[in-house]
């Protein structure tokens, strides 16, 4: 690692992890996941992600994550999705696999389609079409969830699965909001395929905001700290907010989304490929294709051209902003 991409990969991580909403959280989590890595998060999991994929591999990307009482698809997530599994087709012409619950695979088409990507349905088109992205959802019932985990493994044999504000379960197996709403009832169990692919050698990577989502299992203590009702939940099963579920790699970021533009960014800066961050324009896009669609913001819980209560404009102004760090 040369001592430039070190530095231009700690100006990203700062950059993501701003307390644009004051949480108040967000820099004791950073740290807890930065105290298990070498350098830079997001340079490290560009690094990593480089060093497994070569050209057509296959790679899962998972989101999800529907807010009440209508249980919508929030607009965290199939952003940040969307922009890193194109991400993955410039720099290392990958295959995305893109897995969410069935309620939201709409809302999930609606942010491919505004970074022009062609979506599959169907694996033997998704095989057949070089520059394709196939979208699947994936079970919400235990039983279904680890049969299906190890035949998507087995099937499409990916190099990662990247999981990206996606609801995580606590220690009992129960799923909240951050509010410490019990939520179990209709979130994808993706902690099945996730474990299996540990098991397997598979890469994995978590990115999450506020420690309820998959891959916060790594920084459980300071999650349960720090972060209200993360160790009491509102529910009878008492067992808090906290996601258990570990990964190789926990990427966090003061929204979601944000953590994915990082990685993207220093894709670019580890691979010399500056298509590998989306732009502005497409940022714009992509958040009103999924309002259209149907996505709310995560915690008005409102259809509008906002992430967590962050307008619109901030979110172009962090894409800017990386451009700078990348020289774009």
């Amino acid at each position: 690692m040369s001592k430039d991409m070190n530095y231009i990969a700690e100006g990203i991580d700062r950059l993501i992890t701003l307390d644009i909403r004051a949480r108040g959280v967000i820099y004791k989590l950073y740290d807890a996941a930065r105290r298990l890595c070498d350098g830079p998060l997001t340079l490290t999991a560009a690094q990593k992600i480089a060093d497994k994929l070569n050209n057509g591999d296959k790679v899962i990307l998972t989101t999800g994550f529907m807010v009440l009482p209508k249980k919508v698809q929030e607009t965290d997530g199939p952003l940040g999705v969307s922009a890193l599994a194109k991400s993955l087709m410039v720099a290392f012409n990958a295959k995305p696999i893109i897995l969410i619950e069935e309620e939201s695979k709409e809302i999930m088409a609606s942010a491919l389609s505004a970074l022009n990507l062609t979506v599959k349905v169907d694996k033997e088109e998704f095989e057949e079409e070089k520059n394709s992205v196939l979208l699947a959802s994936f079970p919400i019932k235990v039983e279904e969830a680890t049969e299906i985990a190890k035949r998507i493994l087995d099937e499409y044999t990916p190099k990662g699965v990247i999981a990206i504000e996606k609801a995580g379960r606590n220690s009992k197996g129960e799923y909240h909001t951050m509010s410490g709403v019990n939520i179990s009832s209709f979130h994808a169990k993706i902690e099945l395929l996730i474990e299996e692919a540990l098991a397997r050698g598979i890469l994995t990577i978590g990115i999450g905001d506020g420690g309820n989502e998959v891959g916060m299992g790594n920084i459980r203590d300071t999650v349960e700290k720090y972060v209200p009702q993360a160790a009491v939940c509102q529910c009878p099963c008492k067992g808090g907010i906290a996601a258990e579920s570990k990964v190789d790699l926990l990427v966090t970021a003061a929204i979601s989304n944000w953590g994915a533009y990082g990685i993207e960014a220093s894709i670019a800066v580890v691979t010399g490929r500056n298509g590998a961050l989306h732009t502005v324009e497409e940022e714009e896009r992509m958040l009103k294709y999924l309002v259209k669609s149907g996505a709310v913001d995560g915690v008005t819980g409102k259809r509008e051209l906002s992430v967590d209560n962050v307008p619109l404009k901030v979110h172009t102004s962090i894409i800017k902003i990386l451009e700078g760090f990348i020289g774009k």
